[in-house]
């Protein structure tokens, strides 16, 4: 157990900066503010705080600075569906504890065809979905186009990188060139997933032995269409498009129960850790199933999602952050008082 008693505690925080702001290259990554905040937090808990970004340097950084604990919001480098395992995997090396999920959670949570046999194994509800690695494979599938939709995403993407406004589908043709662009500007199999037309909702939730749900956002368009996608051109011009709202209120109980209990079932089958955002889309019958889980949920005290719950259930998301480090640095036995 480390404490504050015994000496200065000194916490590094591991990230990558994003720069690159005319395409999507840098979706995932926070802007220098979004730092500097989580910076105050750490110090605010009494940490003495080192700025770590993900570059050539950050091995030298972390193994001369003798870390006591690192918020790691890194999601690594290069296109791999391993990448956001990158630094974790460094933390575990140099016998570091970190805030947040493990490796193979990441890896596994990043990869959205893993994820999903994951889930659908465990009886919690999924949408059907096909992995295509090239174009021969998709004319081989037995994918049923009698008027059903599909939505065509990237396998191992996050932040809605690859997910358009124009990504739903209906028809082979369609379906085929919307493959052919994840896998050539992607450089990935594409997933052909079965979309679900009704509400999408987002639960956060945090802990480690015992959950508690966060908060619940209902996620819609202002400018009602019959087609509504969570897309990289909507997210980015949120605050014209979006409509968010507090789910407990616009979202029949039965629905909602279902939602807490999917939320905490995949939290623990896929040994997440600390914090997760989990994405739903809800069915004809009520049900939602799962689109997308997400174990380093941003921490923009600007525009994220978390952000976002927050102030729909009148908390101060400064609060919520220091809730969420305190759950990762009770995890990792480390006292700050």
């Amino acid at each position: 157990m480390k404490t504050a008693l015994n000496h200065k505690l000194r916490a590094g925080i591991c990230f990558n900066l994003k720069r690159d702001i005319d395409s999507d290259s840098d979706e995932e990554y926070d802007e220098i503010e979004t730092i500097e905040f989580l910076q105050k937090r750490l110090e605010y808990l009494g940490f003495e705080v080192l700025l770590a970004e993900q570059d050539q340097d950050l091995f030298s950084k972390l193994n001369s600075n003798k870390l006591d604990f690192v918020l790691n919001i890194a999601e690594g480098k290069g296109k791999t569906r391993s990448r956001e395992s990158q630094v974790p995997c460094l933390l575990e090396w140099l016998n570091i504890p970190y805030y947040g999920s493990d490796p193979a959670a990441l890896a596994l949570t990043l990869d959205k065809w893993l994820n999903y046999v994951v889930l659908k194994n465990s009886s919690i509800p999924v949408p059907k979905m096909f992995t295509i690695s090239d174009l021969q494979q998709l004319q081989s599938l037995a994918i049923p186009f009698d008027g059903r939709k599909y939505i065509i995403k990237p396998r191992w993407e996050g932040s809605s990188k690859g997910i358009f406004d124009d990504s739903v589908i209906s028809s082979i043709d369609k379906c085929r060139d919307k493959v052919n662009f994840i896998l050539t500007q992607y450089h990935q199999p594409a997933l052909v997933e079965e979309f679900v037309e009704n509400e999408e909702i987002t639960v956060g939730l945090c802990g480690n032995q015992e959950l508690e749900i966060l908060g619940m956002m209902k996620i819609s368009q202002n400018q009602q269409k019959k087609t509504f996608v969570y897309s990289i051109e909507n997210k980015r011009d949120w605050q014209a498009r979006i409509k968010y709202e507090r789910a407990e209120e616009v979202i029949a109980d039965k629905t909602l129960k279902l939602l807490r209990q999917y939320a905490m079932a995949a939290f623990k089958v896929l040994g997440l850790a600390d914090v997760a955002r989990i994405d739903f889309r809800v069915d004809n019958l009520g049900v939602p199933k799962i689109i997308d889980v997400n174990p380093l949920p941003g921490l923009s005290p600007r525009y994220s999602d978390l952000m976002l719950i927050s102030k729909l259930h009148n908390k101060k998301f400064v609060d919520v952050v220091d809730k969420i480090l305190n759950i990762s640095l009770k995890r990792n036995n480390i006292h700050t008082s």
